[in-house]
């Protein structure tokens, strides 16, 4: 198969994916099962193979549960675990991996000395050669996520570059890898500048992640906040249950 049929035959499954997925999604909205294969091939424009397809593979991953003779239905649980606080991915591929179509947009690039606030999380300096970048993300042309990402500038080093992802972009200014992130979740309200660049209403709830990168050196590399619609995408985590320990007062002084 040469390249552009290949990638013709790509373009085709993510966009029936694509299609399925927005109908889980609505599934999982309403509280329903899934409509028939025929009724979804119909739906997203595609043969009852294709859906077939794409269902195997949602179902291997646990989000639908099929049955004979019986509705698909849809597991809202292991559909939230597919986007988990602790995994990192690019948000325009987890958007996509969604159904959603997505998009990613630079707003604004520019250099700043290294905020107070920022520099205490970073242990860095205030006032260090600084960039700012300010991207948004969109699903279904409608605004997903705003991040405000801010990297120290080693000496000589320009802003060439940054409107790349922040991981390839802190590996070119440094020369490591980003290998942890410490995220911290909140719940805001947006101001009238965020909600500007959101698109939304001031006042407008939305999920927020501070997060800092770490490379591999264990240096502090980055620091973003980000400011995720709660209703595009669900996050969630796994949390280990230890075995119940018997409570000693033994360790205790009284």
């Amino acid at each position: 198969m040469s390249g552009q049929r290949a990638s013709a035959v790509r373009t085709e499954d993510q966009r029936v994916l694509a299609a399925v997925l927005r109908e889980v999604r609505e599934a999982v909205a309403v509280g329903t099962r899934l409509p028939g294969e025929v009724e979804l091939a119909e739906r997203a424009g595609c043969s009852r193979k294709q859906v077939r397809d794409v269902l195997a593979s949602l179902e291997q991953q646990g989000i639908v549960r099929r049955r004979q003779g019986a509705a698909t239905e849809v597991d809202p649980v292991a559909l939230r675990m597919s986007v988990r606080f602790e995994d990192q991915l690019e948000h325009e591929v987890l958007l996509r991996q969604h159904g959603y179509e997505a998009s990613v947009e630079v707003v604004d690039i520019r250099e700043l000395p290294l905020p107070a606030d920022i520099a205490a999380l970073l242990v860095d300096e205030p006032g260090a050669r600084a960039a700012r970048v300010v991207k948004r993300w969109r699903a279904d042309g409608v605004v997903a996520m705003v991040a405000f990402g801010t990297v120290v500038l080693p000496d000589g080093a320009g802003l060439e570059g940054l409107g790349d992802s922040i991981y390839s972009a802190t590996t070119a200014l440094w020369g490591e890898a980003i290998a942890w992130e410490v995220a911290t979740p909140s719940a805001e309200l947006l101001t009238a500048a965020d909600a500007a660049l959101f698109e939304r209403d001031p006042g407008t709830p939305i999920l927020t992640l501070d997060v800092v990168g770490i490379g591999l050196s264990g240096r502090r590399r980055f620091h973003a906040r980000e400011l995720h619609d709660p209703s595009t995408v669900t996050y969630s985590m796994m949390r280990t249950v230890r075995p119940p320990q018997v409570f000693s007062t033994a360790r205790y002084q009284f």
